[in-house]
């Protein structure tokens, strides 16, 4: 049976998660409980863009030089609405659809954190265990390396840079992990070879089984599917259609020729078939493997916007992690100023008294934006291929939310 907003909130009150003792009560996080919940409106609420800004929504474009956009708009747990405007290929002239595939870029790392809390919740993955005690090859380094956790990885706060860009160059924290945050897509990589190592099994495989099955999101991967032919959204930097799948084919077509079994791909039989493929002594750079729990995932606005109706009205069960979890997640564990902190895999705004999630995608030629409300279940996704999109998702979102939102003024 499904749980109001409200008894979700009071059911995490007392509730508790990790080592280190979480706390995911509702008045630790910042929500207000009976009474004085009911008596307050709920002023944050995400809704579908009116008629008049979806008129001027073209002429935007226009100006920005942005191609294409998908939007759609969960409200009570449930997707009800889409808008799709403009060119998946400018050049090509086809048209942004519901069977669009785009690029995510980082708004994969909250499909990736949500497996990796579900890990935690079945007791395979430990947020507070240092991680070098599940991977130890290319691993932080130094003292400051060996404290990092899961939970550091998740909120940024590890110290790791964002990515290396060279082989041989450090891989250390900037600083004592979990005081300060520092934004590290490679440490979510590491994390990823961490639950690689768990669980035995090739992550593509593993998100496949644990979320994007599951939930139903079938035209979603890390990788690459053979329906994606025709499908791909082109990234447009004001100019021609970019198109950075061809590594991507390659691997795919390679691992579906070799009757090795998908969750026997992880990161090192992949990283061998990279360095094969590309004639080289070394595996890529974490920030060009493929798939890669950071930045890799292909996926529709429809799909995505199903995980995000799990997330902004969770049930507790299966698929879906356990509520105190889920109410962890939505907790700030370490602060970017005073508006603004993050949770474990989301980004966290508390703004004129209200919390939202959040995250932003960027791919170069891809821009996307992720806004939840929780207290009303209700979210928004802006998916767009164009070096200019974050201009405009940032217009999309005010007209959703009827306010400017703090985040954009940080990204």
């Amino acid at each position: 049976m499904r749980m109001r907003r409200r008894e979700f909130v009071e059911a995490a009150l007392s509730a508790g998660v990790g080592a280190a003792g979480v706390g995911v009560g509702a008045l630790e996080m910042g929500w207000p409980v009976g009474a004085a919940a009911t008596r307050r409106k709920l002023g944050g609420e995400i809704r579908p863009p009116d008629e008049k800004f979806l008129a001027t929504l073209p002429k935007l474009m226009e100006i920005a030089q942005l191609p294409g956009i998908g939007i759609a708009v969960v409200q009570g747990g449930k997707v009800t609405w889409a808008h799709y405007e403009g060119f998946a290929n400018a050049d090509a002239k086809t048209r942004i659809t519901a069977e669009s595939v785009f690029p995510a870029a980082s708004l994969g790392k909250q499909v990736f954190a949500y497996l990796a809390l579900g890990l935690v919740d079945e007791g395979k993955l430990e947020l507070d265990k240092p991680l070098r005690e599940y991977v130890t090859e290319d691993a932080p380094t130094g003292p400051l390396g060996e404290k990092i956790t899961a939970r550091h990885v998740l909120s940024h706060s590890s110290g790791l840079r964002n990515w290396r860009w060279e082989h041989g160059q450090e891989f250390v924290p900037a600083f004592e992990p979990g005081t300060k945050f520092r934004y590290s897509g490679e440490g979510f990589y590491y994390l990823m070879r961490c639950v690689e190592r768990i669980t035995g099994t090739g992550f593509e495989a593993l998100v496949q089984e644990r979320v994007l099955k599951p939930m139903g999101m079938n035209s979603s991967t890390y990788l690459w599917q053979a329906q994606d032919e025709g499908r791909w959204v082109a990234g447009h930097d004001r100019g021609s259609p970019e198109n950075n799948t061809e590594a991507r084919r390659k691997l795919f077509a390679t691992i579906e020729k070799s009757g090795v079994p998908l969750a026997q791909w992880n990161h090192d039989r992949i990283g061998a078939e990279l360095a094969r493929q590309q004639n080289q002594k070394e595996a890529p750079l974490p920030d060009n493997m493929v798939p890669n729990a950071a930045a890799s995932l292909l996926t529709t606005v429809a799909d995505y916007a199903t995980f995000l109706s799990h997330v902004a009205w969770p049930k507790g069960t299966a698929p879906e992690i356990k509520l105190p979890m889920c109410a962890a997640m939505m907790k700030p564990q370490v602060r970017i100023n005073q508006e603004l902190a993050w949770g474990l895999g989301w980004g966290i705004q508390d703004d004129e008294g209200e919390r939202h999630l959040w995250q932003w995608g960027d791919n170069g030629a891809w821009k996307n934006f992720v806004m939840v409300h929780p207290e009303s279940g209700s979210a928004i996704v802006v998916f767009t291929n164009g070096d200019t999109g974050m201009r405009v998702a940032e217009r999309v979102i005010r007209a959703a939310t009827q306010r400017e939102q703090a985040a954009f003024l940080w990204v």
